[in-house]
């Protein structure tokens, strides 16, 4: 097989972050001093992921969860796979406009070009799995302009645990018009798109993980553009250039298969009843009774200024607005550090505190004017701003100067420190009896799944 430098190059690049072979926690059980102890090892699962395979005309790259395919014609006789690290490395070096040629001879790949050549071993062509073909229930087109934003915009709002797999994932609503939403249990965002996609064989929502979000939009940054069908619909040369084409989408109950231009991307969808992220954040804005709208520059430098070493795991903003002007402030382990910004106040005063770290995601490059609702302590607060996600953030619960700190009993205080050295030496006891308590840090289970 032969294939130009460059063209192989570019091919490998869309393909980066797929060849890292999920890690499993293997234990084993051994005698150390005449007691069985558990230890934990780490293995990586199915090494020849590790590999590119070059295959019918395409190359491809799967982690067993998203399998992506770039087409290259030069492929179309026999099975190559190439180590994914040491040939990109290789490749970076190599003049692009030469032609490599690459060889399969047993479980070693062979590739010259003009000026050199390179061997590496790989595993068996045979142990490469399989990517299924996809028994669509839904075909769509869609401008990936539109969606791919939209999408990747709600990627801050989603859980990071991945033991929350509904939380964790997009959520396509479909409809006329098309809506997106997300979010972790303590911040909610929902956006409404300017193209629709009807519903159909019972299927109203869409899940996708959050890795499948940020897969897709890695390919849609790096893809070549695709040149449309009839060239006469094009108007300039700025418009092909700028425009990416329509993206086609099609669904089946478990899988979604993205194409566009030389590129496809199949991966699993996240099984689950998502929560109503829509109504919940529009009925919040719909009620709110008090508005403040501040500048989000303003916003930005603020926090800014005030985010210093807290004394709290989960730093609060404490933020006062009344007559034109809002106070914002953080305690920190010594003292308290506090600045005024201007704001224009609907309804009168009021005050609110908000994680930093949330508000601080939320401010970060945003220009123009945010408006924000809310309408008790408790309600979650909405953000608007400009083309941004509607967004809703939990409030934290904090005592303000003016409350009365809540009382405690010297009674409790004592009972509460006996507990807590009760529970200390029940769990220094388990430890020596049980090794593999102690020797098993706390982990989440996850299962991979395989396409």
């Amino acid at each position: 097989m032969q294939v130009e430098v460059l063209k192989l190059r570019n091919a490998l690049g869309l393909l980066e972050g797929l060849t890292k072979p999920k890690v499993e926690k293997v234990q084993t059980t051994v005698k150390v001093r005449g007691r069985n102890k558990t230890r934990v090892t780490k293995e990586r699962t199915w090494p020849v992921l590790r590999n590119v395979m070059l295959q019918d005309g395409r190359a491809v790259a799967t982690d067993l969860d998203i399998a992506v395919m770039v087409d290259l014609p030069e492929a179309t006789l026999g099975r190559y796979l190439l180590p994914f690290k040491q040939v990109s490395k290789l490749l970076t070096y190599v003049p692009g406009n030469q032609e490599v040629t690459i060889e399969m001879r047993g479980n070693t790949v062979l590739l010259t070009w003009p000026e050199g050549s390179a061997t590496y071993a790989t595993e068996s062509v045979d142990d490469y799995p399989v990517i299924p073909e996809i028994k669509s229930v839904i075909r769509h087109s869609v401008s990936a302009d539109i969606l791919v934003p939209a999408l990747v915009s709600m990627l801050d709002y989603c859980a990071q645990e991945e033991a929350r797999p509904v939380l964790s994932s997009v959520i396509l609503l479909l409809g006329n018009p098309l809506e997106v939403a997300a979010g972790d249990g303590f911040r909610m965002a929902f956006k409404t798109l300017t193209v629709g996609w009807p519903t159909s064989n019972g299927i109203s929502s869409i899940l996708l993980p959050a890795k499948v979000v940020d897969t897709l939009a890695h390919l849609w940054r790096k893809a070549p553009r695709p040149m449309p069908d009839d060239l006469s619909k094009i108007g300039n040369i700025a418009e092909l250039v700028v425009n990416k084409g329509n993206m086609e989408i099609e669904v089946s109950p478990i899988l979604i298969l993205v194409k566009f231009g030389s590129v496809s991307m199949l991966a699993k969808t996240t099984q689950g009843t998502p929560p109503n992220f829509k109504e919940f954040i529009t009925s919040a804005a719909g009620n709110a009774a008090n508005k403040v709208q501040l500048y989000g520059a303003d916003l930005e430098r603020a926090l800014r200024r005030i985010a210093v070493p807290s004394k709290d795991k989960q730093p609060s903003v404490r933020m006062v607005w009344a007559e034109g002007k809002m106070v914002l402030s953080c305690e920190a382990k010594e003292g308290n550090v506090e600045t005024t910004i201007p704001v224009q106040t609907f309804n009168g005063g009021g005050r609110m505190a908000i994680n930093m770290d949330y508000l601080q995601e939320y401010a970060f490059g945003k220009e123009g004017l945010i408006t924000m609702a809310c309408t008790t302590p408790t309600a979650p607060v909405v953000f608007t701003h400009s083309r941004s996600p509607l967004v809703a953030i939990m409030p934290m619960q904090v005592i303000w100067p003016d409350q009365v700190q809540p009382e405690v009993k010297a009674e409790a205080i004592e009972e509460a420190k006996a507990k807590a050295e009760e529970e200390t030496t029940e769990t220094e006891e388990s430890g020596e009896n049980d090794p593999t308590k102690q020797e098993l840090d706390s982990q989440e289970e996850h299962e991979a799944l395989t396409l």
